[in-house]
């Protein structure tokens, strides 16, 4: 073999590791930029230039009559301009928790469905690999006509190929777990195993009164330790509701906002406690000193953003949130 050909064979091992490497280094970018491009639920909608202590809330307004399309169209929305349901869990999850609406009205409940079936859709969309089960009730049993309702509902064409499994808080084995930092009510709380086991939870609130969000995990814990110790107070039904928050460690809150008077809406976030301030403020509870209290004390234990000017609310108007200020040339 002569020099010539070494060198000739040395160049052509260089380019060919080269271009290994180029192709190694370029196609995780294409295929990045190919998920970038092609979500399944559309890009992320929070803007880049929002600042980090910003809680978003995505928000659209839902006709009288809601029917699937509508209902499909408008919750995927609501969940577009939050950000993106996807965002509440690892890609990797395989078991996620839906909190349902432990009572509504017979009145409420047809659009509450509806709500409820576009964001399990939209939701198996988001989590395709991931099994669903619904929580329905309280440790206490809860409106066994309504779990019912539900149950039956589960079981329309829409639904039934999802195989959504169903449990009953009444009927789930439970742990007493303590509060992450010590709680407000009480250190000690039996609550469900389920959620402990699964990788996220996912609420889906019905508001006809101010703190729907966090009442909607009313009853899925039980306090156990007493007497508690003298900065506790098991008798404050807000303390308590911010201890089972605390345990619940919900991932992502989509709210069916019904109000007397006012269109009904759908709220959605990774902030609960935000979704709870917006509809405080579209309910016209924004004086409910009691209500507000109890968001405060949530944000204390940084379970979300209770202060309006920190909330950003995309698709519709709230007067009194953030906005972006445009800086001047």
């Amino acid at each position: 073999m002569t020099y010539r050909t070494q060198i000739a064979r040395s160049q052509n091992t260089r380019r060919s590791w080269q271009l290994t490497l180029l192709v190694l280094l370029v196609l995780p970018s294409l295929w990045t930029l190919g998920r970038w491009v092609q979500p399944g639920l559309g890009v992320d909608a929070v803007s880049a230039v929002t600042p980090g202590h910003v809680s978003v809330v995505g928000a659209r307004e839902l006709p009288e009559n809601v029917d699937a399309a509508a209902a499909d169209s408008l919750v995927r929305r609501a969940l577009y301009f939050s950000g993106g349901i996807h965002k509440a869990f690892d890609a990797d999850a395989r078991w996620i928790l839906v909190r349902v609406a432990p009572e509504v009205t017979s009145s409420s409940r047809p659009a509450y469905l509806q709500v409820l079936e576009s964001t399990l859709l939209a939701l198996h969309d988001a989590a395709d690999e991931a099994e669903l089960a619904l929580l329905l009730g309280t440790l206490d049993g809860g409106d066994d006509d309504w779990n019912k309702a539900i149950a039956q509902h589960l079981r329309t064409p829409r639904l039934a190929s999802l195989n959504l499994e169903v449990l009953l808080v009444a009927e789930e084995e439970t742990e007493a777990i303590d509060v992450p930092d010590s709680g407000l009510a009480a250190d000690l709380y039996d609550l469900p195993i389920a959620l402990l086991e699964c990788d996220a939870v996912i609420s889906i609130a019905h508001a006809q009164v101010p703190l729907a969000a966090m009442m909607n995990l009313d009853g899925l814990a039980r306090v156990t330790d007493a007497p508690p110790r003298p900065t506790q107070d098991p008798s404050n039904p807000h303390a308590v509701m911010v201890d089972q928050a605390l345990l619940a460690e919900v991932s992502f809150t989509l709210t069916h906002l019904q109000l007397s008077g006012s269109p009904q809406m759908v709220l959605a976030s990774r902030d609960g406690v935000a979704v709870d301030r917006v509809a405080a403020q579209i309910a016209g509870a924004a004086s409910d000193s009691i209500s507000l209290s109890a968001l405060h004390m949530a944000r204390s234990r940084f379970l979300g953003q209770s202060d309006l000017a920190d909330i950003k609310v995309s698709g519709v108007e709230v007067p009194g949130t953030w906005v972006e200020v445009e800086e001047e040339d």
